[in-house]
């Protein structure tokens, strides 16, 4: 296993191209899941939701937790093994097959297998803000679109439990992520975000749920056109 410093360096950019690849399959919910979904939900979360949701609501969330708290990594992971039985046939997920395999292998040592610890659902206080937007702002140039605009949300959420006088140093790292950004529409779009930081307003566009489900509809019906309306 990597010495501590490098594994959770490692693990942070892995969870990260996990996430990135789930918004770009369409697989990332926008809205939290009901907590009557977290009980008993059993392994991989088969009981009470679909493998992206356990991946979304539970591992990244957990292993995010390891990372802020500096506390052990398990020694041990299968969740690349589960995923192959469970996209069986799904061309379209064989990249996020080959992320959860090098996810995997980051862990799997000889040793004895360690849980992982039980899932807690987090609040935006409950985490270090400076320590999030930081992760990503180290992202932000690889998404467009609702996509953006979503991570864009997570701003607002951190934003609401920082003191103002934080505000220009997140700016500064929203301006920073923009220079990195080869899409010339999401660099605009994160130049705003980094201005509206400065000036105490929003960094995202306000949820439109409605619309949210109307577009998720609309994918859903390119991606399963069989399935009865």
């Amino acid at each position: 296993m990597e010495s501590e410093p490098d594994l959770y360096s490692s693990v942070a950019l892995k969870a990260e191209a996990i996430e990135a690849e789930l918004r770009r399959l369409g697989r990332w919910d926008s809205q939290p899941l009901p907590e009557v979904q977290f009980m008993d939900m059993g392994p991989f979360g088969s009981n009470t939701m679909v493998f992206e949701q356990w991946i979304q609501f539970v591992l990244l969330p957990r292993i995010h937790d390891i990372i802020v708290k500096r506390d052990e990594f398990p020694v041990k992971s299968q969740v690349a093994t589960y995923a192959v039985r469970n996209f069986d046939g799904d061309p379209n997920a064989e990249t996020l097959i080959d992320l959860l395999s090098g996810f995997d292998k980051l862990f799997n040592t000889n040793g004895v297998v360690s849980s992982i610890p039980p899932f807690q659902p987090q609040k935006p206080e409950d985490r270090d803000p400076v320590a999030v937007m930081t992760t990503l702002t180290n992202i932000l140039p690889l998404f467009e679109g609702d996509a953006l605009e979503s991570q864009l949300q997570t701003f607002d959420n951190f934003l609401s439990v920082l003191d103002s006088s934080m505000r220009p140093a997140v700016s500064e790292l929203l301006h920073q992520a923009s220079l990195l950004t080869s899409s010339e529409v999401s660099r605009k779009r994160i130049q705003q975000a980094a201005g509206n930081v400065l000036r105490g307003e929003r960094v995202s566009e306000p949820y439109n749920h409605e619309e949210a489900m109307k577009k998720y509809m609309e994918e859903f019906k390119r991606s399963y056109p069989d399935t009865p309306a």
